[in-house]
């Protein structure tokens, strides 16, 4: 029996059965992981689409892709992005800015770089949304 407004899914030769709703009521309230590469919009928090998926299939992550996650999560509706889609301008020009002294580069750094980015791609979408809803006004 099919529920109302669920799509189904191939994934890893898997069927799966699933509706945007499903999906954000899962991530209510769950800490979101550090984004590295890919990231999907949600209500609740700017979420990695493994974390997603992980979460409302209960699947090992292992045992699908990035890209399948995001192929599903997109479908559904969601909004999906790469984490330097948006305001690439910000990224420091000078690359050995991100290395530190002994010349290995410092992860913590690049973590903070990362959230910083998803940071600001979360209020450039928010202030292009607020944007759309003035204009119907």
């Amino acid at each position: 029996m099919r529920k109302s407004g669920a799509m189904k899914f191939l994934v890893g030769g898997r069927e799966l059965e699933l509706t945007q709703s499903r999906v954000v009521e899962t991530m209510n309230g769950q800490e979101p992981e550090i984004v590295r590469e890919y990231f999907v919009e949600l209500p609740c928090g700017w979420f990695p689409p493994k974390q997603i998926m992980a979460a409302v299939t209960e699947w090992e992550r292992s045992s699908f892709t990035s890209h399948e996650a995001i192929r599903v999560l997109s479908r559904l509706g969601l909004v999906c992005r790469r984490a330097d889609e948006l305001h690439s301008e910000v990224e420091p020009h000078d690359k050995k800015s991100v290395q530190s002294i002994d010349g290995f580069e410092d992860d913590r750094l690049r973590e903070i770089s990362t959230t910083i980015k998803v940071l600001q791609a979360a209020v450039a979408g928010l202030a292009d949304r607020l944007s759309k809803l003035e204009g119907l006004e």
